[in-house]
């Protein structure tokens, strides 16, 4: 007897489709003259993706009517792959016009990654329109991988809508479901969303990973907000490591709003570890804006450690985006190890960028043994690129003729 399974899918597979005049109450059985020659173009467009699009296409321009036997029809493909895309494009169409049952259909398919992917594609829209209806499914489910995707996924799209109701929903969830694993996602929507009201939660979580990133999240979400509640709340909090986390992360946050308040906050931080590394990574941030006064600012702090740190944050930035105008600032500074450190880090940023503004500025560093090494590393580079302008330089700079030599008969660096 001639079998009726397309390409060997088990004969569960088909067991939905037949019941889909149930499921999707007016859906009809007459088959549309037009849908077989719409699939069968779709699947003669030459190239993979242009095929796999296009059979998208047709599923996501289905009438209700119509669905049944496009299901069908992706039985019958012989390519996985597009049987897969059409699949998952019909279900998710089903899902937008009878989105509940469209899940029964994908929930009754065999275990596997056509099942999972079939679910993306229905669930989120039974969940926007049936929140609750979604969450008893989802945990009627049969245990397995399917089920424990599904859980997660229901979590995150009913935290998208009310991130308390989506907490109750999981943990009232029996043992043996993803529970953990659905509540981090939780919370890191909702401390993306409301961080305010998600705070306390992460205060009183255990410490750990989750904890840190989560501090870091609610952090810096409501440092863009409102600085000075998230600065509040941040010094409220009773491990110390955990305090300095939130304070360099609402530095660094603060600093994409307002940076020069967030460099000036950060500078006022105590102790001098955790000054240093938030006036750092504030004044990067700024730097991206406006390197040109971070660098200013930088440069006129009182504190020795602070202004090298910050200097080295903005040069990165700044000597890698406009060398030129960078080293004249540096050779602005007053003589001194920050001017000297700033040299150094300028040529180390840029020298790949602008050999020559790196080259000449390291000519200015006072220490012999550093000038000659710093000197050399972008001269090379330097001498690659443009050999006529980087041997005229030195002829005329102030290294010993040995050393000239050493540099211009040395082989070129096969990365420069």
């Amino acid at each position: 007897m001639k079998s009726n399974i397309c390409h060997g899918w088990p004969a569960l597979l088909l067991l939905p489709v037949i019941a889909l005049t149930v499921h999707a109450g007016d859906i009809s059985s007459t088959q549309p003259s037009d849908l077989a020659a719409r699939i069968a173009q779709a699947g003669s467009i030459p190239g993979a993706d242009g095929r796999l699009a296009a059979l998208a296409g047709v599923g996501k321009a289905l009438a209700l009517s119509e669905i049944p036997e496009a299901l069908r029809q992706a039985e019958c493909m012989a390519s996985l792959r597009e049987r897969v895309a059409l699949t998952s494009s019909v279900l998710g169409r089903w899902s937008e016009l009878a989105p509940a049952a469209a899940y029964v259909q994908v929930v009754e398919m065999p275990e596997g990654v056509m099942k999972l992917e079939c679910l993306r594609a229905v669930l989120p829209s039974f969940a926007g329109k049936d929140p609750r209806a979604a969450g008893d499914a989802v945990a009627a489910m049969r245990p397995g991988r399917t089920r424990n995707e599904a859980v997660l996924m229901l979590a995150r799209t009913l935290a998208e809508q009310d991130a308390p109701g989506a907490t109750r929903w999981v943990t009232e969830l029996r043992e043996g479901f993803p529970k953990d694993a659905a509540l981090r996602n939780i919370h890191f929507i909702r401390a993306q969303r409301d961080p305010e009201g998600m705070a306390p939660v992460v205060a009183a979580l255990p410490a750990g990973a989750t904890k840190d990133a989560l501090v870091i999240n609610v952090a810096g979400n409501w440092a863009a907000r409102d600085s000075s509640k998230a600065i509040r709340w941040a010094e409220s909090l009773e491990a110390e490591r955990e305090k300095h986390l939130a304070l360099v992360t609402i530095a660094e946050a603060w600093a994409d709003v307002a940076p020069a308040d967030a460099a000036d906050f950060a500078r006022e931080l105590a102790p001098p570890e955790l000054r240093q590394r938030a006036v750092s990574i504030a004044l990067e941030r700024w730097a991206t804006q406006n390197p040109g006064q971070a660098f200013e600012w930088a440069a006129k702090s009182d504190d020795a450690q602070v202004a090298a740190s910050a200097l080295t944050s903005v040069l990165n930035v700044f000597a890698t985006t406009a060398p030129e105008q960078s080293a004249g600032l540096v050779r602005e500074l007053p003589a001194g190890p920050l001017r000297e450190n700033a040299i150094a880090v300028h040529a180390e940023a840029a020298c790949r960028w602008h050999p020559q503004a790196a080259t000449q500025l390291a000519g200015e560093l006072r220490d012999a043994e550093t000038r000659r090494r710093v000197v050399e590393a972008c001269f090379r580079i330097w001498l690659a690129w443009d050999p006529s302008a980087a041997r005229q330089w030195l002829a005329t700079a102030d290294f010993p003729e040995a050393t000239k030599q050493a540099w211009l008969t040395r082989k070129p660096d096969p990365e420069s």
